[in-house]
């Protein structure tokens, strides 16, 4: 990304019409723009009229702006978004607040940092986790975003103090002398849109590593779907939150030594709990790990351990045996609970073909007659199948809450129709 190009998108928000927000006008307003969109989901043409005639045009987008992000971002911030300060690329990009705490206590526990730096900030989503554990220097080159992020640490104060200033990284205010952690959140958009080539983040590669370099600890957060062959070396992991991989992870100096580097981590956080798994990473499982047939139960594996190219690992630990190349579907004869895993129970399997499923299926809804409800379609593998389409095809033909799973194998495509588990039994 050419850094001559990159400009924030902060939606012509201003310094100006943020500080008007926090007058009783402004405050009006942000209510009345947060109570319009809740209640229609849309702002229409005399809304925006009506409210720049009654405030300065230039305080009325940064309301909308941010109503729009306090509104969005109850499940990122949740009992916090009320008083957030955002727009609507930076919410996007931050970090939830249950993530940034893992973070955060991660960090803490790994090298007890004295100050810690948060670069690229955006408006404070780490930032805020951060300041639990020590001292926050945060540093965006946005100032519409370094305003958000020290109201934010003013709306919501942790243990320590924070403070966030305007800047561009290849000037960093402070030395990178031992005890000083550097967390790094690089820009991964252009015009718009999602950015997952590492060469492209602003600040560039190098300008990121001249300073990890000199720090003795640091961290990169980075887009889940890099390509890992790019990164430099570190000790990598990723992190999926309610069943969606969210970020990758690089760690480096001490934090690489003390992790492993010939290592990568999976970490699985839900609304309860927080499961991390640490091996070798691999690619290819052994043949005692290969399963040609579907058990009882199939295990459908969290993002973040597949990613990481831990399933071989998991597989071992859980005494499972894959049935997709990837790892991502897993069989066993025993019902687990597991963070890792989705179990479903396996009703029927076969080679795939859309006449079979159908057949198959009609059989199945007789069979085992679940609630009623709407059939789930599930790929892995690149089949290149519109389950879209397929789904409202199958819905109309079975009116039960099954799913489908379709794969690819080593004999072509294979199929399985089973019911989606919710209770099981602990893993131990």
């Amino acid at each position: 990304m050419d850094t001559a190009r990159f400009i924030p998108d902060d939606l012509t928000c201003t310094v100006a019409g943020l500080n008007y927000l926090q007058t009783p006008s402004g405050k009006a307003l942000t209510e009345a723009v947060t109570h319009r969109i809740a209640e229609q989901r849309t702002i229409s043409v005399a809304d925006v009229s009506l409210w720049r005639r009654q405030h300065p045009e230039y305080a009325v987008s940064c309301a909308i702006a941010v109503a729009q992000c306090r509104l969005k971002g109850a499940d990122k911030f949740p009992g916090q978004s009320n008083e957030l300060w955002a727009v609507p690329e930076a919410l996007q990009q931050a970090t939830s607040a249950r993530v940034a705490a893992y973070k955060a206590q991660r960090i803490a526990e790994l090298v007890h940092p004295k100050l810690i730096l948060d670069l690229c900030c955006g408006v404070g989503g780490d930032m805020l986790a951060l300041s639990h554990m020590a001292p926050v220097l945060a540093m965006d080159i946005s100032m519409v975003r370094v305003w958000m992020a020290h109201n934010n640490a003013v709306a919501f104060p942790a243990k320590y103090p924070v403070m966030a200033v305007q800047g561009d990284l290849q000037n960093l205010p402070v030395q990178l002398t031992s005890g000083i952690f550097v967390h790094i959140d690089p820009a991964r958009r252009s015009d718009g849109k999602r950015n997952y080539d590492f060469s492209a983040t602003h600040p560039a590669p190098g300008v990121l590593f001249s300073i990890l370099e000199k720090a003795y600890a640091g961290v990169i957060k980075l887009s889940p779907a890099v390509n890992f062959s790019t990164l430099p070396t570190g000790h990598l992991e990723l992190i999926s939150e309610n069943g969606t991989v969210v970020q990758a992870l690089l760690w480096t100096g001490m934090v690489r030594t003390e992790l492993g580097e010939n290592k990568r981590t999976a970490t699985v956080i839900d609304r309860t709990t927080i499961w991390s798994i640490c091996d070798s990473s691999t690619d290819m499982a052994g043949p005692e790990l290969h399963a040609y047939q579907p058990e009882k139960w199939l295990y459908e594996i969290d993002g973040a351990v597949t990613r990481a190219g831990l399933a071989v690992a998991l597989a071992k630990e859980l005494k499972l045996r894959w049935l997709s190349p990837d790892g991502g579907y897993m069989t066993g004869p025993q019902l687990l609970q597991h963070p890792a895993l989705t179990a479903f129970e396996v009703y029927d399997s076969f080679v795939y073909t859309e006449s079979e499923l159908v057949r198959k299926l009609k059989h199945a809804c007789n069979k085992h007659p679940p609630a009623a409800g709407t059939v789930e379609v599930k790929t892995r593998g690149g089949l290149g199948l519109n389950t879209d389409h397929l789904q409202k095809k199958l819905a109309k033909i079975c009116p039960c809450y099954l799913t489908v799973l379709i794969y690819r194998c080593a004999h072509g495509k294979a199929c399985i129709i089973a019911r989606r588990c919710k209770e099981g039994v602990a893993v131990k």
